[in-house]
């Protein structure tokens, strides 16, 4: 095969599903499919998949109302977000938004989408943020605006492995605003594990003057959910 012919193939192929490898988009049909939704009972104030609707549980997210994911962190989804971030897949930014976009009820007017910002360290290795590029796409979806108004302290360690408690000492002041805080901030991040994440951001932002916190986020952690595992 000539090397003209390689390189067309490449161009339209690319580097095929980042979940199964079958040949075509970063996110072939059937993978898409089987992304398990949360969708119906769950809590009200964080999106935890109980069997149940409730108004609250010890999942909650501290700082932070009403949370929701899209999915949860089972099937093909830590294949998809291992391939997103550490193999720098940038491709899947967009349609791994619009399963966000299908899955999720859109913020009210006024909200400002804010992503989970990474350490300089973490972006200058990577090339991008993951959070701002999920953001960017579901902003120009839902009309909104994004505002970079957060960053990372440099020396707050990576979390990964870690459990609830390390976590959230891990990020408890790893947060500080960076500009004007907006009045109703909605954080995006790719995977929410504990919250402790997200709590911290939020109070982050609270204590800039931002009077309420949502956030939205592609896929949760659910040890009781089926299939459901930390990558």
């Amino acid at each position: 095969m000539s090397r003209l012919l390689t390189a067309l193939l490449d161009s339209i192929i690319g580097d095929g599903c980042a979940a199964c490898g079958m040949p075509g988009p970063p996110l072939c049909a059937p993978c898409r499919a089987a992304i398990p939704l949360l969708a119906g009972a769950g809590c009200n104030g964080c999106g935890y998949p109980w069997p149940r609707p409730v108004p609250a549980c010890p999942e909650c997210i501290a700082g932070v109302v009403g949370a929701r994911q899209a999915g949860s962190y089972s099937g093909p989804v830590p294949a998809l977000v291992t391939a997103f971030k550490d193999h720098r897949r940038r491709a899947l930014a967009d349609p791994l938004a619009a399963v966000m976009r299908a899955a999720l009820a859109p913020p009210p007017p006024g909200a400002v989408l804010v992503p989970i910002p990474l350490t300089r360290s973490r972006l200058s290795d990577r090339g991008f943020n993951q959070a701002a590029l999920l953001a960017g796409h579901l902003a120009r979806s839902w009309g909104l605006r994004v505002h970079d108004c957060l960053a990372r302290d440099d020396a707050a360690p990576s979390q990964r492995g870690s459990g609830g408690r390390a976590r959230r000492m891990q990020v408890r002041t790893a947060f500080h605003p960076r500009g004007r805080a907006p009045l109703h901030a909605v954080l995006v991040d790719d995977v929410v594990t504990t919250g402790a994440t997200l709590s911290a951001a939020a109070r982050a932002l609270r204590g800039a003057g931002c009077a309420r916190v949502g956030a939205v986020a592609l896929a949760r952690v659910a040890p009781g959910a089926p299939g459901s595992r930390v990558g």
